[in-house]
C-alpha cells in the first residue's frame, strides 16, 4: 500500500537530485533514506530513479508518485489561503513580491504602508519571474505586465512607458545594449532596429544593470519611466509609447478578504498611482530633481533578491 511518506519520499529525491540532497528535506538520515528507497521498490517492482551523471533522475514509475505530491502541494496551499482569508487580523506577517526593476519603487511603497501599518511584518521578495501566489509564495505581488495570470485579481494601478536616459553627470554618445537574455524584451527589439551594432558600449543581462551602467557614464539607456526616474539620470526626449506597458497589483482571489491584503492592495494602488504622476520624463522639474539629488528613504524590511 502506498502512503503519505512514499510520496514524500519521492518528491524529496526528484527535487534534490539525490539521496544527499533529500536528506535536508526529509530530516533523516541518508541510510534510512536508501533503505525507504529500496523497500518501496520492491513493493512497486522495479527502479523508480535511474542515475545520470551525479544526479538521480525518476524514472516513469516514479510519475505518479510525483503527480500525487503535485496535487497534495496544490490541496494544502488551497488549505492556507482558505485559513490565511479567514484571518482577520491586521497584524501578521506579509510578503510582497516585485521584479529588479521596481525594487526602490516598492520598498518606497513599503516604508509607507509600514509607518500607517506598524503591526504589518512586511517581507519584500525580488524576482523577475512570477511567484506562485496560489501556493504562497507571496500575497501580493507587484508586476509590470500587459497579461496577468487569469489567476489572479487586482488592479492596474498606472500605465509607464520606456524613454532613453543619460547620465546626469558624465553623458556619453554611445548606448548599452542586451545581451541573447533579454532578446525577448520589446525594448531590446527596439534598440536592435534603432541603434547601431557599432555604437552599442556595453551589454547587459538586465534593466536595472543598464541603469547602474548609464549612471557611470557607460551611455544611453533605455529604461521603463520608473526605473529611470528612481536614477540620478536624465532622460533624451519623451517617453516612446510603443513600449507603453501596466503596472498592477495583484493577489489570489482566495484572499481577497483577508485585512492585511486588502489594506496592502488599496494603500498600494493609491501610492502607486500618486508616484505614477512623477515618471513623465517630460517633466523639466522632474528631471532637474532628479538629477541633483535621489531620494533614497531608509527600509526595515527582509528582502531576498533572487538572480
Amino acid at each position: 500500500m502506498i502512503d503519505y511518506d512514499d510520496v514524500r519520499l519521492v518528491a524529496a529525491i526528484a527535487t534534490a537530485g539525490g539521496v544527499r540532497g533529500a536528506q535536508a528535506r526529509l530530516g533523516t538520515h541518508i541510510a534510512t533514506i536508501y533503505r525507504q528507497l529500496r523497500e518501496l521498490e520492491k513493493r512497486t517492482g522495479g527502479a523508480l530513479f535511474e542515475r545520470l551523471g551525479d544526479n538521480l533522475v525518476p524514472t516513469a514509475r516514479a510519475e505518479p508518485f510525483l503527480g500525487a505530491a503535485e496535487d497534495l502541494r496544490d490541496r494544502l496551499a488551497k488549505v492556507e489561503r482558505r485559513v490565511a482569508a479567514l484571518d482577520d487580523r491586521l497584524v501578521g506577517p506579509l510578503n510582497v513580491t516585485t521584479a529588479d526593476t521596481l525594487l526602490d519603487t516598492a520598498s518606497a511603497c513599503l516604508k509607507a504602508f509600514s509607518a500607517a501599518h506598524p503591526g504589518i511584518a512586511l517581507s519584500l521578495q525580488v524576482t523577475n519571474s512570477f511567484a506562485d501566489l496560489g501556493r504562497r509564495e507571496a500575497d501580493v505581488a507587484i508586476r509590470p505586465t500587459l497579461a496577468p495570470p487569469e489567476t489572479l485579481v487586482g488592479r492596474r494601478v498606472a500605465r509607464f512607458s520606456y524613454a532613453v536616459y543619460t547620465s546626469c553627470t558624465s553623458p556619453c554618445n554611445g548606448w548599452i545594449g542586451f545581451d541573447a537574455s533579454l532578446s525577448a524584451l520589446t525594448a531590446a527589439q527596439w534598440l536592435k532596429a534603432n541603434v547601431a551594432e557599432d555604437e552599442i558600449m556595453l551589454r547587459v543581462n538586465s534593466l536595472t544593470a543598464a541603469a547602474a551602467a548609464a549612471e557611470d557614464g557607460w551611455g544611453r539607456a533605455l529604461l521603463p519611466d520608473y526605473l529611470g526616474a528612481a536614477r540620478r539620470l536624465s532622460p533624451l526626449g519623451k517617453s516612446i509609447e510603443a513600449l507603453g506597458s501596466e503596472l498592477w497589483v495583484l493577489y489570489h482571489p482566495d484572499l481577497k478578504g483577508n485585512p492585511r491584503v486588502r489594506a496592502f492592495s488599496d494603500f498600494s494602488a493609491k501610492w502607486l498611482r500618486d508616484t505614477a504622476k512623477r515618471w513623465c520624463p517630460g517633466d523639466n522639474i522632474a528631471r532637474r530633481l532628479n538629477c541633483h539629488s535621489r531620494r533614497r528613504l531608509p527600509v526595515c524590511l527582509t528582502i531576498d533578491i533572487d538572480t
